[in-house]
C-alpha cells in the first residue's frame, strides 16, 4: 500500500481517480479509444502536469509509484493508447518551464546571468542552450 503524507496529492489523486472512473462511463456506453486517449490527455494528463514543477521536487518515491500506477491502470482499462511515466512528465515539464524563462521577454530573464563572450571561443560540445551559470549563488550568504 502505498502512503503519502501530502493532503495535496492525495486530492489530486481523488481527482485523477474521479476522471478515470468518468472515463471507464464514457468507455461503457461505446466511446472508442482514440476519442478515449484524446479525453485521457485532456483530463488526467493535464490535471498531473499542472504545476509539476513546483511540486515535483517534494513527490516520494512512493508517490510517484502511485502516480505511474494510475497509468498502468489506464492502460489495463483501455482508456490511452499510450502509457506514461511520471519522471518523463517531469523532465518535459522542467524543460518546457527553463525554455519559457530563458525567453527574453520573460518576468524571470533578468534573474539569469549574461550570455558570456568566452562561451563561442571555447571548442566545447554544443549545448541546447546558452545560459552560462554563475560562479557565485545570488543566495549565498
Amino acid at each position: 500500500m502505498y502512503r503519502t503524507n501530502s493532503p495535496l496529492l492525495l486530492r489530486l489523486l481523488m481527482q485523477v481517480n474521479e476522471r478515470l472512473y468518468l472515463l471507464f462511463l464514457l468507455q461503457s456506453s461505446g466511446l472508442q479509444r482514440p476519442s478515449l486517449h484524446f479525453l485521457f490527455n485532456g483530463l488526467v494528463i493535464n490535471k498531473l502536469t499542472y504545476a509539476l514543477p513546483a511540486f515535483a521536487g517534494q513527490l516520494t518515491a512512493d508517490d510517484e509509484k502511485r502516480i505511474n500506477a494510475i497509468s498502468r491502470k489506464a492502460m489495463r482499462r483501455g482508456l490511452t493508447l499510450t502509457a506514461f511515466d511520471i519522471d518523463t512528465l517531469i523532465n518535459k515539464s522542467d524543460w518546457k518551464l527553463f525554455l519559457q524563462v530563458t525567453k527574453p521577454g520573460h518576468c524571470l530573464h533578468h534573474l539569469f546571468p549574461p550570455k558570456s563572450s568566452t562561451y563561442s571561443s571555447y571548442q566545447l560540445r554544443k549545448r541546447k542552450h546558452s545560459i552560462l551559470a554563475s560562479h557565485r549563488s545570488i543566495f549565498a550568504v
